[in-house]
């Protein structure tokens, strides 16, 4: 009996066929999402970062990486550069202060190269240089979010102030508007109900123990900043000045109700000193801790990223295409 060659049946066919399309479609989606997101790192959602409770950004001034680090004056600062978070490769991105305030919270200096007031300073003068912006910042974007948030500045004379300086402009200003982003933002401080979120200090406690904002920016004054001012004392006082501002204000924060696991706290520096290449320390504490580090090269439109990301709206400006530094911020109790 001859034999015959028998043909699988047509269904068996299509299916094997269906099979690999599958298979090679699933390949080429994931080569094409992994390209897409090499390419383009801003292009990772929100919805793949942490989600944040609250996080309290303090920034201090004028000291490069080595010097904060180096010196046996600040033993808190050093302290927690070992226990916690700890960004190696950190810039700033200009001088001098302000246009660094300014990046922190708008993504953007907007060309700003001098420490002028805000042109919404209750105390501006008919021919004085200043500056005004009229663009969205953080603090809307989290407003719209349903979210909250206050400015806390040591030696502001009271909540809502517009004063360029106190107790006035001269060696004695404490208070310096300069360290305030949020009063050179019109939306800001021409509506009386968004002015009520810049704060005396003295406010962050009373806060910490209610309900208090989902972002806090806070800054000490400038013989607490590590600033300084011919009142304040020697350089070595200014760093154990700020050293010791740091050590009372995160203890205040770490013994809060609203310390939570999912809520950090960010140490930064405005500026180096020089002109060199600006590059300053930022600590990142969480509530459990634990020593890491982050070698990405990033600045201050990395940590405004890295808070949009983290409160879930978009990145604003030059913050859409800069490496964040969520890697310092999600790490779990568990």
């Amino acid at each position: 009996m001859a034999s015959a060659t028998v043909s699988p049946p047509m269904n068996s066919i299509a299916a094997w066929a269906l099979g690999i399309f599958t298979r090679a479609t699933a390949l080429l989606t994931t080569i094409f999402l992994f390209v897409l997101v090499a390419l383009f790192p801003s292009l990772t959602t929100a919805r793949e970062a942490k989600t944040f409770d609250h996080v309290y950004v303090i920034v201090l001034e004028n000291h490069g990486y080595e010097e904060a680090l180096a010196s046996d004056l600040s033993p808190f600062l050093r302290e927690l550069s070992r226990t916690q978070g700890l960004a190696t490769n950190y810039f700033a991105v200009g001088h001098p202060s302000l246009p660094n305030y300014i990046a922190m919270i708008a993504g953007d200096s907007f060309g700003i190269r001098n420490d002028d007031p805000s042109c919404f300073a209750s105390d501006l003068t008919i021919f004085q240089s200043c500056h005004g912006l009229d663009v969205q910042t953080f603090a809307e974007q989290l407003e719209a979010a349903g979210l909250t948030w206050s400015l806390y500045a040591e030696s502001l004379p009271g909540i809502g102030n517009l004063l360029q300086a106190s107790p006035d402009n001269g060696a004695n200003a404490l208070y310096a508007q300069k360290h305030n982003p949020f009063a050179y933002f019109s939306q800001i401080a021409k509506n009386p109900d968004h002015a009520q979120n810049l704060k005396p200090l003295n406010s962050l406690a009373q806060d910490l123990s209610g309900k208090a904002p989902s972002f806090a920016f806070i800054v000490p004054n400038q013989c607490h900043d590590g600033h300084g001012l011919s009142g304040c004392g020697d350089p070595s006082q200014l760093t154990r000045d700020y050293d010791a501002f740091l050590e009372k204000t995160v203890n205040l924060i770490r013994a809060s109700p609203n310390w939570t696991e999912n809520s950090a706290i960010v140490i930064t520096f405005d500026e180096s000193e020089t002109k060199g290449d600006n590059h300053v320390v930022t600590i990142v504490i969480t509530k459990c801790g634990g020593p890491v580090t982050s070698t990405t090269k990033t600045n201050h439109y990395g940590l405004l990223a890295t808070l949009e990301d983290g409160f879930h709206v978009k990145r604003l400006r030059k913050a859409q295409n800069t490496p964040g530094l969520m890697e310092l911020f999600d790490r779990s109790c568990r």
